[in-house]
């Protein structure tokens, strides 16, 4: 029971930690005059994958040092993604109605379904090695590039600019500093506890990745979901989950397998990445529909998302 209480601890740390980078982030970029396109690309699209980016890596390490953690760097890679497009999406959608346009939309299943089929077939040998990582990275930079080729073509006006003040951005730049800090230890305590769980009470590693820290490192995209919502931005929010999925399943994975090779277990392959498929085009039909996705779409995905921490758990 302390041990649950502890990886309770890890993850809350782990989105302290990802908020207080994200702020501090954009104001430093808005101190230096940096575009809010660059900020929205950047530092709030990847700053809220900080937690998977870092225990990705953290596990990684622990890998390179003879201790195989890899069922709990995929299965949150995958359980996060999950979490994301069904919870997430369908928990927004129960308080505020969501759409996008149609070429987003084209954009999105391209880009989504892409890199969910990419991460299928690299890791279809049950290993993710250093040259599939290479792939991974090479092809989420290509999705970066095309997003700024797209902003470029598309741009309307001018960004607005920030007042460059230096004490200011040193104060923040101390506490991005802290809240990467906070993400790092957060990273470590998290899969220390939770190696403990599954030792002690007989878990499955799988199962502690993609459902309890799964469900912890989407956090910081529910909360940047529910500002975009109150601000009356429903399409950030679409948009921020999207192009989270996209970065989880690229950029952890394949960071990681650089550092050391990534085991993919035969239940990933045949549950959660099917899953993840399947639940990504559901999520963009709803989306393709005229009316976008509405309430009781949204509570579908909600119990879509519980169906599969049914079948998750009940898996051996």
């Amino acid at each position: 029971m302390v041990n649950i209480l502890f990886l309770f601890l890890g993850i809350v740390g782990l989105w302290i930690g990802t908020e207080l980078t994200v702020r501090s982030a954009i104001k430093i970029a808005r101190g230096f005059n940096v575009s809010e396109l660059f900020i929205g690309l950047t530092i709030l699209a990847f700053g809220s994958d900080l937690p998977e980016f870092v225990l990705a890596i953290d596990g990684a390490l622990r890998g390179a040092r003879g201790m195989d953690v890899s069922d709990v760097i995929v299965g949150n890679a995958l359980g996060s993604s999950i979490c994301q497009i069904t919870l997430i999406m369908g928990i927004i959608s129960l308080f505020h109605f969501l759409t996008v346009g149609k070429v987003q939309i084209k954009n999105f299943a391209t880009e989504l379904i892409g890199s969910t089929i990419l991460l299928y077939l690299v890791a279809f040998d049950h290993s993710i090695t250093w040259n599939d990582g290479a792939m991974l990275i090479i092809a989420f930079f290509m999705y970066i590039s095309t997003l700024l080729e797209r902003e470029r073509k598309g741009k309307r006006g001018v960004s607005k600019k920030y007042e460059n003040r230096p004490i200011l951005v040193l104060l923040h730049s101390s506490a991005l500093i802290a809240g990467v800090t906070i993400v790092v230890l957060s990273s470590d305590f998290t899969i220390e506890k939770a190696l403990s769980i599954a030792d002690g009470w007989g878990i499955q590693q799988s199962v502690i990745g993609a459902i309890i820290i799964g469900f912890g490192t989407s956090l910081p995209e529910l909360a940047i979901s529910i500002n975009a919502i109150l601000k009356g931005k429903p399409g950030l929010s679409i948009g921020n989950v999207v192009g989270s999925n996209i970065f989880d399943l690229l950029m952890p994975l394949g960071v990681g397998s650089l550092i050391s090779k990534i085991h993919v277990d035969t239940g990933f392959l045949w549950f959660d990445l099917p899953f993840l498929l399947l639940v990504s085009m559901v999520f963009l039909l709803f989306l393709k529909r005229k009316k976008g996705l509405q309430k009781h779409e949204g509570a579908l995905l909600v119990a879509l998302y519980l169906v599969y921490v049914l079948v998750k758990t009940s898996l051996k």
